[in-house]
């Protein structure tokens, strides 16, 4: 499998609060993996350090083979939203694409990217007038309209109606099944669950724990594939009770 990202024993301070402690992970190509940790576990910091936004203490990242933060060559081939997306709000949504593309030096169909998030019907309406949710929706076309190669989304289901996050989850296996890898940070455990193929839970700075999602007997195909996971240790252990154990997993050693 390639390797799209590398994190590799990074560590990050701040001050004297210690934020990632020998953190290591690998996200491979055209899967889904999911950050999973309870608010301020470090989540935002490390995709923010993956983005070269972030300066890191120790340790290294590599994205696309480009180490994070040496050049800006490997940012046109990734889409990210990092917390709330901000935008120009007196533009509507076909103009601020159409600037975003110009800026990629990248041509897409607009319309159509509008038709996966569902804006195809608000797409001359005004950004200011959009809903919590439609932003949301508009930060997400903005990041995959130019067909990035790895997508970083933060908390990327807040403020979405239950049909709307269902929708979104479609998209992102969409994506992924095309060659997409997609990095998804959330504290919300079942947003997590039922969308990445791989979890990572991060508590006390580092990956304490790697789950890999198992498949139908036979069947390789995520929109097949069954809500329960392994373990990666040497056992490949089935996690059984799978909220009491992942929340086992985020509570931190020390307070």
């Amino acid at each position: 499998m390639k390797t799209i990202v590398n994190v590799n024993s990074v560590e990050k301070s701040y001050g004297l609060a210690q934020v990632l402690n020998h953190c290591s992970f690998k996200i491979y190509e055209g899967e889904i993996y999911g950050l999973l940790g309870i608010n301020g576990a470090g989540k935002t910091t490390l995709l923010k350090m993956i983005l070269g936004l972030q300066q890191i203490d120790n340790g290294s990242i590599y994205v696309l083979g480009k180490e994070a933060g040496s050049t800006p060559e490997y940012l046109s081939d990734i889409g990210s939203v990092i917390e709330n997306p901000t935008f120009y709000e007196h533009l509507n949504a076909v103009e601020l694409l159409s600037m975003h593309l110009s800026y990629m030096q990248k041509k897409a169909d607009i319309s159509e990217v509008l038709h996966w998030v569902g804006l195809e019907n608000a797409d001359k309406k005004r950004i200011s007038e959009y809903s919590l949710g439609m932003k949301q929706r508009l930060g997400l076309a903005r990041a995959i309209i130019h067909r990035p190669k790895l997508l970083i989304l933060d908390e990327p289901l807040n403020g979405l109606d239950p049909i709307a996050i269902i929708e979104m989850r479609e998209l992102m296996r969409r994506l992924s099944s095309e060659g997409m890898s997609i990095l998804l940070s959330s504290h919300i455990i079942g947003e997590v669950r039922h969308t990445a193929d791989r979890i990572g839970i991060l508590s006390d700075g580092y990956i304490k724990q790697e789950l890999s999602r198992c498949f139908s007997s036979g069947d390789t195909s995520k929109k097949q594939s069954v809500c329960e996971f392994v373990a990666n240790d040497e056992q490949k252990c089935p996690v059984e009770n799978f909220e009491d154990y992942v929340i086992g997993l985020m509570r931190r050693e020390k307070i």
